[in-house]
């Protein structure tokens, strides 16, 4: 089992180690994001961690928000963890993750996420701030870990609206440097 949310000091001690006897039904949503992404990918292979919409609690109900329609990447930095209002973009649709203060707000376990695109980042299970508003190809591993979450976003925040930058022709972007997707396959403690 794992130690109560908050203390994760055991983490390096599990990167590339059996992870097959971890009960996971002890992984809250906040401690998710501090596993490493090696570790992460580890318990997604070995089909002990959950589905993100598994995450979700009971019948929530999604809070009101005004639309802000089609704004552009600049635009959606305005709405940062110091901000009054939070947004997020996950392919291109716009989160509004203000009730999260927990989450998004200043001192939130995923501040870094308000105010940009987080399609990539959490295809990668990542959250340094290199991964957010990266516009590139994804393989097919991490665009399908990205389009778990849609649903656990739709089903807890409201969509507000469109960030411009997905209008594009995604087929035109770049691909990752060789040098970032080695990054990728370290074991490494947020």
């Amino acid at each position: 089992t794992l130690p109560p949310s908050g203390n994760l000091s055991f983490l390096p001690f599990l990167c590339g180690k059996d992870t097959s006897h971890i009960n996971t039904s002890a992984i809250s949503e906040v401690d998710y994001y501090y596993f490493p992404a090696t570790l992460q990918k580890q318990l997604h292979q070995s089909t002990m961690f959950p589905n993100p919409t598994s995450l979700i609690k009971g019948d929530t109900e999604i809070p009101q928000a005004e639309e802000v329609g089609t704004i552009s990447l600049e635009e959606l930095h305005k709405y940062n963890c110091n901000a009054d209002r939070r947004l997020l973009s996950l392919f291109g649709t716009l989160f509004d993750v203000t009730s999260s203060e927990k989450g998004y707000g200043k001192d939130g376990a995923y501040k870094e996420y308000a105010g940009h695109d987080i399609t990539l980042a959490i295809g990668l299970m990542k959250t340094d701030e290199q991964w957010l508003d990266r516009f590139v190809q994804m393989e097919e591993k991490w665009k399908k870990d990205a389009e778990g979450w849609v649903e656990y976003m739709e089903a807890k925040y409201p969509k507000v609206g469109k960030l411009d930058k997905w209008d594009e022709d995604t087929s035109t972007w770049p691909e990752l440097t060789p040098e970032e997707k080695e990054a990728l396959n370290k074991c490494t403690i947020m």
